[in-house]
């Protein structure tokens, strides 16, 4: 079975796919940001990540897209963003379940909302607007984020990307993968991490490509290699790692 991505059409405005966009508690990159709101369907502040919107909203003084909603149990919305969004008519949603996160309540507005404007059968992929350079344990939560939801269609019907301050990072799928990238949106460094443990791997496109290699932490980890092709084509073995892909420089962070 074979899985096609196309990363690159999300980042220079021609996406395959209609998608929403989450933004979570997090300092945003807004030069990826600026590359992916004009075409976002949704767009969702993921509670505290009403406060890093306005911030950009601010900054960029486009009032190009308004959040949708803000959603979540509202313990890190500031009282300044919360008025803010509400003077311009934005949704604010108190969701208080302890046992769902406001990334997962995102996620799930998000999807009920999809199916309201008539996309009940059809897929919406997800742009994730997070960070991976701060505080270890956030890192993880967003990464487990990232495989968790595909086991949950209430949740997710597409694929979900995570742009963080200079990658952009998804879960391949179980054979193969044809990943569609371009050097104008992405720059060369690229990785595999065996996140579920030992999988075996075969790639074309890359510099230092491999066959039926086995990766695992503590043993051999693909890191650091290079794109090589337009095209990169990766055989995934029983587990699904996580792809990340460096960005093109004009589309990394900044000071957030």
């Amino acid at each position: 079975m074979k899985t096609t991505w196309y990363p690159a059409g999300l980042l220079e405005g021609k996406p395959e796919k209609p998608y929403g966009i989450i933004a979570l508690n997090q300092p945003i990159n807004k030069n990826a940001l600026n590359a992916v709101i004009d075409h976002a369907t949704l767009l969702v502040c993921a509670d505290g990540g009403g406060n890093r919107l306005m911030k950009y909203d601010k900054e960029v003084s486009l009032r190009r897209r308004r959040p949708d909603v803000i959603i979540g149990d509202l313990d890190s919305l500031s009282k300044e963003a919360e008025a803010y969004w509400r003077r311009t008519g934005v949704k604010i949603v108190e969701e208080p379940d302890q046992y769902a996160t406001d990334f997962t309540k995102s996620l799930k507005w998000m999807r009920q909302e999809w199916d309201k404007l008539g996309g009940k059968d059809t897929e919406l992929d997800v742009v994730v607007m997070g960070g991976l350079g701060g505080r270890v344990d956030q890192g993880f939560s967003q990464i487990h984020h990232l495989y968790m939801v595909h086991q949950q269609p209430e949740l997710l019907r597409g694929a979900i990307y995570l742009l963080s301050e200079q990658s952009l990072s998804f879960v391949l799928a179980v054979g193969e993968n044809e990943i569609f990238v371009n050097r104008q949106s992405f720059a060369e460094n690229v990785g595999i991490i065996p996140i579920l443990g030992p999988t075996r791997i075969t790639t074309s496109g890359l510099e230092w490509d491999v066959s039926d290699w086995p990766t695992e932490f503590g043993a051999q980890v693909s890191t650091s290699n290079h794109i090589r092709s337009d095209v990169v084509r990766i055989v995934v073995g029983a587990k699904r790692p996580l792809l990340t892909i460096e960005l093109a420089e004009s589309l990394c962070a900044g000071e957030s």
